[in-house]
């Protein structure tokens, strides 16, 4: 993600799991992420923003999350074939509009 880099010696925030989060969506939607394509490792793309890899899984699990991106275990984050072959946001789970059966004990 070179794009995210600040030029030497110049002292910005620190970035936050929304900000990271946002700005992989952003580049996701724009296609600078192709479908498939492969996402930097947390390791990696923490070392080039100067944060925490756990704040770089937030941003990820919340973009997996969201159908954005598909994670495995020991593998690099990959971008969904859905979202890319969409073009829009993936559509988020609804509240269904079917009564809930409970049993007797929950209807009490």
């Amino acid at each position: 993600m070179a794009q995210m880099k600040t030029p030497p010696g110049h002292r910005t925030p620190r970035m936050g799991a929304r900000q990271i989060y946002e700005a992989l969506r952003d580049r996701i939607l724009r296609r600078v992420y192709r479908a498939d394509g492969l996402l930097p490792s947390s390791r990696a793309l923490a070392g080039e923003l100067g944060v925490s890899r756990g704040t770089v899984t937030i941003a990820y699990e919340q973009l997996a999350a969201e159908g954005f991106i598909e994670i495995r275990h020991g593998a690099r984050p990959r971008v969904s074939q859905a979202v890319v072959e969409r073009g829009r946001v993936p559509t988020t789970s609804r509240p269904s509009s079917r009564k809930v059966q409970l049993s007797g004990y929950g209807e009490r």
